[in-house]
């Protein structure tokens, strides 16, 4: 088995997920698959086949709601505090890979991926000659073989990289390259092959940190000890996309045939020249009949209702992911519950969050700091609620005596009613100097 070559887990994750890579493609890489997704009518030429084909095209609710539901816990920034490096806090915080990609863009991103693909990864790494340290995404699919010790933390890791680099005076070429790490008890090790000849550049060079610096995000809330990916929550969707596909196909197709009448002929001669136009006559036998055969249109109002109906089906699909566990009560209940973090999107963004904890982690080690304390925000009050109905029942319960004012404020100020900048401190200091 070469450096390159992915291992039996890992190939039967990448293809699980072809189909995935491709609806991510959009319309370009469906046609390009050509038959896998779009086959062959028995009987079709393949000139008929390839102008069906490109008169075909994608419309892509698979990609839609993984941006709809990756977009959900991004629409406040993220946030990283410090007691005691807050400076470096806030370097981090607007540039976390030394390229200008902030924190928030970084997590959006791993969101994404994780949406999509079940499981991504977060990974840092630090230049060879000091430099300054960055964490970046390591897509699931760069990964070509992973193993893990029975605490559930690697000790071996092969990363798929490629690059486009100069090639000649004006050229270009993309180049792959395999980099390896492995852990012996605190001692991490890392090598770097050729891609494509699996030819050693650099081999066993101590790596810094005493961990190898991946570290899984995944869409569920556990997977099994020998798996290292989750499966795609939306995997059902995706192929629910391709049958859109293909039947959008059949209608455009059907369409198209139905559209053009059909000359029929009977009691005319084989020989006989038929022209069609308004300055032609057509002169026939006794009994002769010349008359244009149109399609009912039965068949194309039953495949228009089969595509509305599996597009609402998958409008409504990643719906589950935003649903709460549980049910409210009471109005008050339901009041303070809303937007709680109990959904799989919510549970995904606070994995986003810790993964950038371990992360700021590891840069904290490249920097030498003994005692990192790096907190990450990632908001999961997305789906938070602030109907007349929620503020009564906050309002009724305050007056009630159910509800301190400060948890009152609190609940006001997370609605939006109240600032962002609101301090319940700030107001009792203010509120105290008025009674005075």
């Amino acid at each position: 088995m070469s450096v390159s070559q992915r291992s039996m887990r890992s190939q039967k994750d990448y293809e699980i997920r072809k189909v995935i890579r491709t609806l991510q493609g959009g319309t370009v890489a469906i046609r390009a698959a050509g038959v896998e997704y779009l086959p062959k009518e028995p009987g079709e030429t393949p000139e008929a086949y390839k102008r069906r084909l490109n008169r075909s095209f994608l419309t892509n609710y698979f990609q839609r709601t993984v941006a709809n539901l990756a977009s959900k816990p991004f629409s406040m920034p993220v946030g990283i505090k410090s007691e005691r490096y807050p400076e470096l806090a806030a370097e981090y915080l607007v540039d976390v890979d030394g390229r200008g990609t902030s924190a928030t863009t970084l997590a959006h991103a791993c969101t994404a991926d994780a949406v999509a693909m079940g499981s991504t990864f977060l990974a840092g790494d630090c230049a060879v000659n000091g430099g300054r340290p960055y964490l970046y995404l390591l897509p699931g699919e760069n990964i070509l073989a992973a193993r893990k010790n029975e605490d559930d933390k690697l000790i071996h890791i092969r990363i798929l990289e490629t690059a486009v680099v100069q090639d000649g005076q004006w050229g270009e070429k993309e180049v792959k390259r395999v980099r390896v790490f492995d852990r012996v008890g605190d001692v991490v090790t890392w090598s770097l092959y050729d891609g494509e000849t699996d030819a050693p550049i650099v081999l066993d060079q101590p790596f810094a940190l005493k961990e190898i610096p991946v570290t899984p995000i995944h869409a569920a809330e556990a997977i099994a000890a020998d798996q290292l990916q989750a499966s795609p929550p939306l995997l059902d969707l995706a192929y629910m996309n391709v049958q859109h596909y293909q039947e959008s196909s059949d209608q455009s197709n059907i369409l198209r045939i139905a559209r053009v009448p059909v000359l029929f002929a009977s009691g005319v001669s084989d020989d006989a020249v038929i022209t069609i136009g308004s300055e032609y006559a057509i002169k026939g036998e006794a009994g002769a009949d010349l008359k244009y055969v149109e399609h009912t249109g039965n068949a194309i109002g039953a495949g228009r209702d089969s595509l509305k109906d599996l597009e609402a089906k998958m409008e409504s699909y990643g719906l589950g992911l935003l649903e709460n566990s549980g049910v409210a009560q009471t109005a008050t209940g339901h009041a303070l519950r809303a937007g709680e973090t109990n959904n799989r999107i919510a549970m995904l963004a606070l994995s986003v969050g810790n993964a950038l904890e371990v992360g700021l982690g590891w840069i904290a080690y490249f920097n030498k700091i003994a005692e990192p304390d790096f907190q990450v925000h990632v908001d999961t009050e997305y789906g938070i609620s602030s109907t007349s109905e929620d503020l009564t029942a906050l309002a009724n319960a305050r007056t009630m005596g159910d509800l301190s004012r400060e948890d009152f404020l609190l609940e006001m100020k997370r609605r939006g009613t109240l600032r962002n900048e609101f301090s319940v401190s700030d107001n009792e200091d203010r509120l105290s100097t008025e009674l005075a």
